[in-house]
């Protein structure tokens, strides 16, 4: 077949993207620098792996003139280096401006016409070092996909894998309009069709479709429990955004944090958390803004896998509403806070019902949050997202390369959200990205300040 139909999460990430929303998701890996950072040893890379997620050479076609939901389809045009770019970043070449350079890309959105992906090689930082930025749009989060061109691109030893290619090449499929539009004539029976293959597959494995179903539901017990909840209070992170981003990226050593959770009794998850509340506390207070004693509210993606469950394949996954206290004065004290809430919000049971079965990848939280946006309308529910995903704790590398660092970029949605705060953890090192509106007030360096304190508090905690 020619064509594939987008899922839910795929339809809600395109719908999000309105006005000054972009939907695009992007990270920042940096690399020793080498002959396998080159941008010909990553295009000559990139043309080995992609048959390993075939999205990438799908582009989006309206098969229907807006009568139906749009579809993927083979781009007959692709040209692989259209999307890979390449930069040199001007003397000296600092962490600043890589994080310059990433909010300029953050701030354009991706073509619609053209399978939705880049990625650049940013040659030129200090150190001896190299980058590599992956931006993807929303929708290509899903299935395969979600582990994303970067991860598809590295390798866990030195010496890269070897990846045989699909005898043959690759061939795009044609596209035949009236085909599809007597697919969609034909669909009452081919459902009936699909649910019966449906109930034999879930028996098997977790399929796409049940994928899909379960984001929908989780998206709904999240709509509700919000709307139980009084609305989070206005902060100079809630208005209207621009199309222009700012970013900024900062790093803490990763048994910094187990110490520190370790000496107030939490857990990793929660002193991330407290690290941000310490940041908002600062940022507020630098914003001369008093919450009368109510806390922001930040939409985070927690575990909520029982030690007696034992379902294979995946981490079990919600996504839930977190006050972040920012009236505590103390490091200790913001993360015992945090831990009461969280232990509170895991044996929910709308929380347990609105879990996701999700792979390591963690990328099923971010789609949840998507979708939340545009269920809750102009409701505000919160006042940032936080999205914590743990990653590998081993190197990898780039033909040879090693990776260093790895901070992520969370894209701001809805179009009142003027900070989002991306979290990976790394080989020994938590990773952190601030995604800014380039209007937010104070700005974006204000808040990499603040966090860099909080931060502080949490390395004098561990000690």
């Amino acid at each position: 077949m020619a064509s594939e139909s987008l899922s839910a999460a795929d339809r809600s990430s395109l719908q999000a993207e309105r006005g000054p929303v972009n939907m695009a998701v992007a990270g920042t890996l940096v690399f020793e620098a080498g002959p396998g950072t080159e941008y010909d040893a990553v295009a000559e890379r990139v043309a080995a792996r992609l048959h390993l997620v075939p999205r990438y050479r799908q582009r989006l076609e309206d098969p229907a003139f807006g009568i139906a939901n749009p579809i993927w389809i083979d781009d007959p045009e692709f040209d692989l280096h259209w999307h890979l770019r390449h930069a040199r970043l001007p003397a000296p070449g600092t962490q600043e401006q890589l994080a310059d350079y990433l909010a300029r890309e953050m701030s354009r959105k991706l073509d619609r016409t053209r399978p939705l992906w880049e990625l650049h090689v940013v040659d030129g930082l200090e150190g001896g070092r190299a980058a590599l930025i992956p931006k993807m749009h929303h929708a290509l989060v899903d299935g395969l996909a979600a582990v994303g061109i970067g991860m598809v691109l590295l390798d866990p030893t030195p010496e890269p894998m070897p990846i045989a290619p699909p005898d043959g090449g690759w061939t795009p499929r044609t596209f035949d309009r009236r085909r599809h539009l007597a697919r969609l004539a034909a669909m009452p029976l081919q459902r009936a069709q699909q649910l019966l293959v449906d109930s034999t597959m879930r028996a098997l494995e977790t399929s796409p479709r049940r994928a899909a179903e379960d984001l929908m539901r989780a998206t709904e017990l999240a709509s509700e429990l919000a709307r139980q909840r009084p609305q989070a209070p206005m902060t100079p992170l809630n208005h209207p955004i621009s199309p222009n981003r700012r970013y900024a990226m900062t790093s803490l050593a990763l048994d910094r944090v187990k110490a520190a959770d370790r000496a107030a009794g939490g857990t990793i998850n929660d002193v991330i958390l407290a690290a941000v509340a310490g940041m908002l506390r600062d940022y507020l207070d630098v914003a001369g803004v008093d919450l009368g004693g109510r806390d922001p509210v930040a939409l985070v993606p927690v575990s909520i896998r029982r030690d007696d469950e034992q379902e294979a394949g995946g981490n079990r996954i919600s996504t839930v509403f977190v006050d972040l206290p920012v009236h505590e004065d103390d490091c200790a004290a913001r993360i015992r806070a945090v831990s009461a809430q969280m232990a509170e919000l895991r044996q929910s049971a709308a929380v347990r019902a609105g879990a996701l079965l999700v792979g390591a990848t963690g990328q099923a939280p971010p789609m949840v949050g998507s979708m939340l946006v545009r269920a809750m309308g102009n409701v505000r529910a919160m006042n940032l997202v936080v999205s914590n995903v743990p990653g590998p704790q081993m190197p990898f590398y780039m033909n040879g390369c090693r990776l260093l660092e790895a901070y992520p970029a969370v894209p701001l949605n809805p179009p009142n959200q003027g900070l989002s705060v991306g979290v990976l953890s790394y080989d020994g090192e938590v990773f952190f990205g601030l995604l800014a509106d380039a209007k937010l007030d104070p700005d974006v360096e204000v808040a990499a300040d603040a966090l860099a304190a909080a931060l502080e508090d949490i390395t004098a905690l561990a000690d």
